[in-house]
């Protein structure tokens, strides 16, 4: 018998995604612009056409076709999803993009990767496997790659709702929890908050403006309210994570 993971990550479009996602082009540009933020400065030192990037849990390849589109040449991206792996490959073309357990795949593709990306994925990985994973996609790694770990914040003022939006959440991770298991695999490890994705223009002036005066308030009252709660990252949706692959 299959079990309740198999039956719902089968329907995973019909039954959940396709209920969220925005259409094709909407979810491009928004991961551009969440790329542009949070990895390009990240990814800045690498040589544009030669670094080897690989996705891991690509889904429809919203982020290869965003790093495509700033001039990364060598892209690949792993999925589970037949059809997923099919968009993907439309949507990114000039990446190679494979239907296959991301564990098989960084078998046979050991220190080959300058760097390793994981968006909105380890979340959904049964806690006795996170550290399995991410021990893979250090083997995928060259000496001192780097991975990329990019979750949901746990600590955000609606972490409880981001954590059971999907019955395939297995774990959340705030700052500290993500650094802990990234300091098992990987050395040089920082956590960081994910900057939003926002939208141009007077609307995304005045959004950003209110936000640094709602997150100002928030902050006092929660440093009145004491017991450590000014320090937890309420006010970020996302955090990501960043290792060098450890030196032996």
């Amino acid at each position: 018998m299959n079990s309740y993971r198999d039956a719902l990550f089968d329907s995973y479009n019909a039954t959940h995604v396709a209920y969220l996602d925005a259409d094709d082009q909407s979810k491009l540009e928004y991961f551009r612009e969440y790329a542009q933020l949070n990895y390009l400065p990240l990814l800045a030192p690498l040589n544009h056409d030669t670094a080897q990037i690989l996705e891991v849990a690509c889904s429809k390849g919203y982020l290869l076709a965003a790093l495509q589109s700033f001039g990364f040449k060598r892209l690949s991206g792993v999925d589970l999803s037949p059809v997923d792996v099919e968009t993907a490959r439309q949507l990114a073309s000039s990446a190679t993009v494979s239907c296959v357990d991301a564990f098989d795949y960084l078998d046979q593709h050991s220190g080959e990767f300058d760097v390793v990306i994981m968006k909105a994925a380890l979340e959904h990985t049964e806690k006795d496997r996170v550290l399995p994973l991410l021990e893979k996609i250090s083997s995928g790694l060259k000496p001192d790659g780097m991975a990329i770990i990019d979750v949901p914040n746990m600590d955000w003022i609606l972490g409880q709702h981001e954590r059971y939006m999907d019955f395939t959440h297995e774990v959340g991770f705030t700052r500290e929890s993500l650094a802990q298991v990234m300091r098992q695999v990987f050395e040089n490890v920082n956590v960081q908050k994910a900057k939003p994705s926002m939208p141009s223009g007077l609307k995304s002036a005045i959004e950003k403006t209110l936000r640094r005066i709602v997150v100002l308030w928030m902050g006092l009252i929660l440093r009145i309210l004491g017991e450590g709660a000014s320090d937890t990252w309420w006010d970020c949706r996302g955090i990501v994570g960043v290792g060098r692959k450890r030196i032996q």
